[in-house]
């Protein structure tokens, strides 16, 4: 049985949370609910919860601030946020998962499902690294992701991504230093992630670095020569996109 805690400062989503899992959800117990950083970090030293629903703003702080006031983080956690643009770039970038608000009842459902199923825990510190860096820093500098691959789970500087490139489901990472990292995500996922942080998408399989761009061949086919040497396709359909970019940098 999987013990979990929510943590809100409003009281009416509480109780929506609540309704939807005694509805959906027969491998949890409640054990407690909260509505501050100061009261959500005794409950948790209490009960011991796999899981924590918690919303990011609270009304004597964060759930960032809970987080780093723990001496150990040993459960699963589900963020609860308005629509916040920062929040949940910083929240995706670290590959945790989260609930917006309204909650969605089937929304709700599948988070707890990939809960019970991914409940090991050795792996978060990673994406909480990753997490508190990019909810501190708003700068491409100092933003970092978090990728899975089938074995290992990697924390990346994204400055030091040169480029991305679909393979099926999966997307290949080229790096500064010449490794190359396959990630278990889509590249449409990623393009979705890395638009705003310098990233172009040149072709239906290639995402591109702008700070690595080195040359547009306009005659020979089209082709994207970055500074590692790798020649990247450009669609004709995003070739005017490309060179509007280029343009205005």
């Amino acid at each position: 049985m999987l013990k979990v805690v929510i943590i809100d400062d409003e009281s009416s989503a509480r109780e929506v949370i609540i309704q939807l899992l005694q509805q959906k959800q027969s491998q949890l117990t409640i054990v407690g609910e909260a509505d501050s950083v100061e009261r959500g970090i005794a409950l948790i030293n209490s009960t011991k919860p796999d899981l924590v629903m918690l919303d990011i703003n609270l009304k004597d702080g964060t759930g960032f601030d809970l987080l780093r006031s723990l001496d150990q983080i040993k459960f699963k956690i589900i963020f609860i946020t308005a629509y916040d643009r920062f929040a949940l770039n910083a929240i995706k970038f670290s590959a945790l998962d989260y609930l917006l608000k309204p909650i969605d009842a089937d929304e709700l459902d599948r988070a707890i499902e990939r809960a019970l199923s991914t409940i090991e825990t050795e792996n978060l510190n990673i994406k909480l690294n990753a997490f508190f860096n990019n909810f501190k820093h708003l700068g491409l500098e100092s933003r970092k992701i978090v990728l899975h691959t089938n074995n290992s789970v990697y924390l990346l500087n994204v400055k030091d991504i040169v480029r991305c490139a679909a393979e099926s489901n999966q997307t290949r990472f080229y790096l500064t230093n010449g490794e190359q990292i396959i990630a278990a995500k889509s590249l449409r996922e990623f393009d979705n992630l890395l638009e705003d942080y310098n990233f172009i998408r040149v072709h239906k399989t290639h995402l591109v670095n702008v700070d690595f761009i080195e040359r547009f061949d306009k005659i020979n086919k089209s082709l994207l020569v970055l500074k590692d040497k790798s020649i990247v396709p450009v669609a004709i359909r995003r070739k005017a996109a490309l060179l509007s970019r280029l343009q205005n940098l």
